[in-house]
């Protein structure tokens, strides 16, 4: 990457970084909005995957006792010397920066999304299949290996994200136990960070998507203590599945780093059964949010697929469609080469 590099100092090349991390963490959110896809479907494509576990794993007790201990003395040297070598250690700025990115695209591009999706649906989902189907390579040329051993872990890969698909949603109609909602927040917050699988879908699987939306809705209303224990229960959850998951998944990258990455990329290509643009969308889930309208992208994540040519105007649509992925791919170029720009 080409430095910009001020006349008094380097500080441009140091925004420059930073502005970058911060549009691929925009990438990773505007995925998260994508019914069928998941932020670490972008974070693989945009070579960050790796870095991305890796902080993820690094957020631990260490952390957690370095900020204790400079607690009590905050203005000693030693303290804040403890402070940057865990900031350095826990990779924080990229975190920050990710983090910020992701919440950005999720509040600037929901209201767009929900137009695309509830308007031009099949155009919509055949516009990111093209924009992820030339991006695969990305995590293939990561591989180290690419030989028929490894390349078989694509299959169970695709077949898991097309069975988690296929799974009947749960319709969420009892209060549901300790158990399950602590599963709910460990799978959900795993599954966002695995390319190609839907964190809401699995809250789906298990029945705890609506009661989460009426939970949340409740808290942020009238709070009363059984929506306070079950949202910890699921934040609960998700911390733990981020812990647990972010060290199997580092240390499967570390061990059979090619393997691991053919089934994420399995994940990936298996996706591509739920953003298929031609579906009878009426036959979708019909979740509604916290203000009583249906969450599109729900109703569009589990609606069936079909082929073209069942209904009138199919012609005209697949001729949008065709359009509609060849922006992806253009788009996919512009992905692919801030893949290949350095954070640092």
């Amino acid at each position: 990457m080409t430095l910009l590099v001020d006349s008094e100092g380097n500080w441009t090349e140091t925004l420059l970084k930073y502005i970058i991390t911060l549009v691929k963490g925009f990438l990773i959110g505007i995925a998260n909005i994508i019914p069928g896809v998941s932020g670490g479907t972008f974070a693989l494509i945009l070579g960050i995957f790796d870095r991305l576990v890796q902080a993820i794993k690094s957020l631990d007790l260490t952390l957690i006792k370095t900020a204790l201990g400079a607690l009590k003395s905050p203005f000693s040297a030693a303290s804040k010397r403890a402070l940057a070598d865990e900031w350095k250690r826990t990779d924080a700025t990229f975190l920050i920066l990710i983090g910020l990115g992701a919440v950005i695209s999720v509040v600037s591009c929901a209201w767009l999304m929900g137009y695309l999706l509830g308007n031009h649906p099949s155009e919509t989902l055949a516009f990111f299949v093209g924009l992820i189907i030339p991006s695969i390579a990305v995590p293939f040329k990561m591989m180290e290996k690419r030989g028929p051993a490894q390349l078989f872990w694509v299959l169970p890969g695709a077949a898991l994200t097309v069975w988690i698909s296929l799974c009947d949603v749960g319709g969420g109609t009892g209060e549901p136990g300790f158990a399950i909602v602590l599963l709910g927040g460990v799978l959900a917050i795993s599954a966002m960070i695995l390319p190609g699988v839907s964190g809401s879908f699995c809250l789906l699987i298990l029945g705890l998507y609506q009661p989460t939306l009426s939970h949340i809705k409740q808290l942020t209303h009238d709070p009363g203590m059984d929506a306070i224990i079950f949202i910890s229960t699921l934040g609960l959850g998700c911390v733990l599945g981020l812990v647990v998951f972010s060290r199997l998944m580092a240390f499967m990258l570390e061990r059979c780093r090619s393997q691991t990455l053919a089934f994420l990329i399995g994940l990936i290509l298996g996706s591509f059964w739920v953003l298929w643009p031609v579906k009878d969308f009426d036959q979708g889930a019909r979740v509604l949010d916290s203000k009583g309208e249906a969450k599109e992208d729900i109703a569009i994540a589990t609606a069936p697929n079909r082929l073209p040519g069942d209904k009138d105007g199919d012609g005209m649509l697949c001729v949008r469609c065709m359009l509609a992925l060849l922006a992806g791919a253009v788009g996919a170029a512009g992905v692919s080469r801030m893949g290949k720009l350095k954070e640092d």
